[in-house]
């Protein structure tokens, strides 16, 4: 009787998104052994398992991850959220600092952990504080958000008139709603765009959900792109950031043929990854090679990271690909459940926020991968190998098991004082 009570302590709440867990996490061990073998054979001296044990490492700290989280009071993420997200923007700070941040492939976006030799990517951590952040600040407004200002007056006549009201709006509204927002979209921006507009879209759709009047929603939309065009304009300008890489990816500045076919040949850059991922998925068919089957492991940029939708699908088929976009939307299926039986706006939309940072995540992925999206560099949720990106994956899923486990033990204890009396 008390090992089951601890075992249902440890992995209480939606026991599918338990499994679902489980099944992403074995699955990554099996992608990243088969799509890295052969590159760990050649570079550690005939051991192919180097890649696999440290994705077997990240997949169990994961593990724990999950299981700690889901045991945090949803309480404490309301008590603490002001401060994870202080400690995330001075993180994302650091990467700028010498000796600390790390600049890999033209982009600080890592800081060096001492003493490990270890890298951490703090943008995860702040996209997984603002989501905590955001959710808050529109829980404490549900009873007026439908009215509210969310921005106050655009014209300066408004603002002789009625400065007062103005600031008010600026003081009680813009700025504790949309300031985080800005503050992490804007920090990420410089050399990470894919990350700034993915997290200020999954915030969009927060806002959407958190009923801010669409109205306030499509002036906030028009401000932020004058804020964005000029904010590039100003970064092109100086130099800062990689803004000729986003104008090549989005098409802005046309690649001549004879650059375009340089690029083909080279074996990194984002034309031939994108051929190579075609031809990938192209070749794994309705049934796929199998697994370890694999012809494109050697040619297929990042097979284990960015482009591991793309070896999904060729080792294991267009079944394999559908059966991992459902597994995706099924979590987030899972999230909207749980949020519907939450009793207070919080937790609701916190579980939202966090589904969607997983879901908006791996859609992205995959739409690379298939060639609907330019190159962003996203990888795929608990299934690619790395370290940072899974930690925080699994963090957000801890989070929504674990309010889904205080929602259960809400009701049990209902029914036994309901019984009781």
């Amino acid at each position: 009787m008390a090992r089951r009570l601890v075992i249902n302590r440890l992995f209480g709440g939606d026991r599918v998104l338990w499994i679902i867990f489980a099944f992403l996490s074995i699955f990554s061990l099996l992608v990243v052994y088969s799509s890295t073998a052969s590159l760990a054979y050649a570079k550690y001296g005939g051991n192919t398992f180097h890649d696999l044990i440290f994705q077997l490492g990240c997949v169990g700290v994961g593990f724990l991850i999950v299981v700690f989280f889901h045991l945090i009071d949803i309480e404490d993420y309301n008590r603490f959220a002001k401060i994870t997200f202080i400690i995330s923007l001075i993180f994302m700070a650091l990467i700028y600092v010498p000796g600390i941040g790390q600049k890999i492939n033209g982009a600080y976006r890592w800081i060096k952990i001492p003493f490990t030799g270890l890298t951490f990517q703090p943008s995860d951590l702040l996209k997984i504080s603002v989501v905590v952040l955001l959710a808050q600040q529109l829980a404490s407004r549900q009873k007026t958000i439908k009215t509210m200002k969310l921005l106050p007056s655009f014209w300066l006549k408004d603002w002789k008139d009625n400065r007062e009201y103005n600031m008010k709006i600026l003081k009680e509204n813009t700025f504790p709603i949309l300031g985080p927002v800005i503050l992490a979209c804007g920090s990420i921006l410089a050399f990470n765009f894919s990350t700034s507009a993915l997290l200020f879209f999954t915030c969009l759709l927060m806002l959407i959900i958190g009923r801010v009047n669409f109205r306030e929603i499509f002036r906030m939309l028009f401000l932020g792109l004058i804020v964005l065009i000029l904010a590039v304009l100003l970064m092109k300008t100086v130099g800062v950031g990689r803004v000729s890489t986003w104008e090549k990816r989005l098409g802005i500045v046309k690649v001549d043929e004879n650059e375009r076919q340089q690029q083909l040949n080279n074996a990194r850059s984002e034309y031939s990854q994108v051929a190579q991922a075609r031809i990938a998925i192209a070749s794994g068919g309705i049934v796929g090679k199998g697994p370890g089957n694999s012809t494109q492991r050697t040619h297929l940029p990042l097979p284990y990271s960015d482009f591991a939708y793309a070896f999904i699908t060729e080792e294991y088929g267009l079944f394999g690909a559908t059966a991992v976009l459902i597994i995706y939307l099924w979590i987030f299926f899972r999230s909207i459940l749980i949020s519907r039986r939450c009793e207070t706006a919080f937790p609701s939309l916190l579980v939202l926020g966090l589904g969607l940072t997983i879901i908006i995540q791996a859609m992205t992925n995959m739409a690379v991968a298939v060639g609907l999206f330019p190159v962003t560099g996203q990888p795929l949720p608990i299934i690619s190998k790395g370290g940072t990106s899974i930690m925080f994956m699994c963090m957000a899923l801890g989070i929504i098991i674990g309010i889904s486990r205080q929602i259960e033990e809400k009701q049990k204890n209902s029914k036994n004082v309901e019984s009781h009396t």
